[in-house]
């Protein structure tokens, strides 16, 4: 039974309510979808799990693990969702875990300070830290070994950097690596295989919501177009679709606390989850002709992540309750 607090998400003509996939219970870190949809929910101080859409009914498995007391540090699943990356704090460093399905797979523990470091895995090799340490790559879920990882082609290719990892994304067949004033694909390998200046000021820098080579959607600082200052105060941060050709960006007008958004992989369809003067919802936007197309009031209710399907028209969102999927009718 779809739960009342959906109604909201129910609204829509063009962003239609498709699919309940279950309850929730805690901060949705992440949704992707690989056949069925998944999100990474982080349930407790020390526990997370991966709630896994079931094919042909609404309903989630849920694949749970605990640390049982150390603070959990960070969680990544590999793009399929068919298993779980885990850091936790140790007295020795980082303690990492490694799970498939209800058993777990290998357990490590490396020097490290207890920051919340960026993760990300493909399923076969694993790299986290960075920020302001090294970043690391470990090349087998067994956790044998791992090797630092080098973000030096970045600095040949584009000059002068900031080379501080603040996230770490899987898109697809590649690494993105988001560093205070660039952004890089890699192969998995270690491969450097685009890199591009991400729009950062002296003191800010931009928040990923979405990535796509045509066009990233950042969460930044903006300037008054007349005096050319930085614009303080709840508007002073726009949702802006930022065009990597041309290096500029394109605001969508501005969100207050932390927006939410997913970029078809066509590129053309973007849905945002923010809150704005008007309050808070959900919004369509047609990225071919710049039009909103619709707009979702959703009284408060916000999306914690939001992911396309590969097939562009469908779209998973999670609440810290719900997990549904929302549809794109053109």
């Amino acid at each position: 039974m779809t739960p009342q607090r959906i109604a909201p998400f129910r609204a829509g003509r063009r962003l239609v309510f498709a699919r309940y996939l279950g309850g929730l219970s805690g901060q949705a870190r992440e949704v992707s979808w690989a056949d069925e949809p998944w999100c990474l929910v982080r349930c407790s101080f020390d526990t997370a799990a991966l709630a896994r859409a079931s094919t042909g009914r609404d309903a989630c498995d849920r694949l749970r693990w605990s640390s049982r007391g150390p603070r959990l540090m960070g969680v990544a699943s590999p793009r399929a969702g068919d298993g779980l990356v885990i850091l936790h704090e140790h007295p020795d460093g980082v303690r990492v875990v490694t799970r498939r399905g209800e058993e777990d797979i290998a357990e490590r523990t490396w020097p490290g300070d207890h920051h919340d470091p960026p993760l990300a895995t493909d399923g076969a090799r694993i790299v986290f830290g960075g920020q302001h340490g090294p970043l690391w790559r470990v090349d087998d879920w067994s956790l044998a070994a791992r090797a630092p990882w080098s973000l030096d082609p970045v600095q040949r290719a584009l000059g002068e950097a900031r080379l501080f990892v603040h996230d770490l994304r899987d898109v697809g067949d590649a690494l993105l690596i988001s560093t205070t004033d660039t952004w890089s694909r890699w192969s998995w390998d270690g491969e450097l295989l685009a890199c591009w200046r991400a729009p950062a000021g002296e003191w800010s820098r931009p928040y990923l919501l979405a990535w796509h080579e045509a066009g990233p959607v950042v969460f930044m600082p903006t300037n008054d177009p007349v005096t050319g200052r930085p614009v303080h105060g709840r508007d002073g941060y726009h949702v802006v679709v930022w065009d990597l050709a041309r290096g500029e960006g394109r605001s969508l007008g501005a969100a207050h606390g932390w927006p939410r958004a997913a970029r078809s992989h066509d590129g053309r369809w973007l849905v945002v989850e923010r809150a704005t003067p008007a309050g808070r919802g959900i919004e369509l936007w047609d990225l071919s002709t710049h039009a909103l197309v619709e707009r979702i009031a959703t009284r408060g209710r916000a999306v914690q992540a939001l992911a396309f399907a590969p097939d562009g028209v469908h779209v998973a969102a999670a609440t810290m309750q719900d997990f549904f999927v929302l549809r794109v009718d053109a």
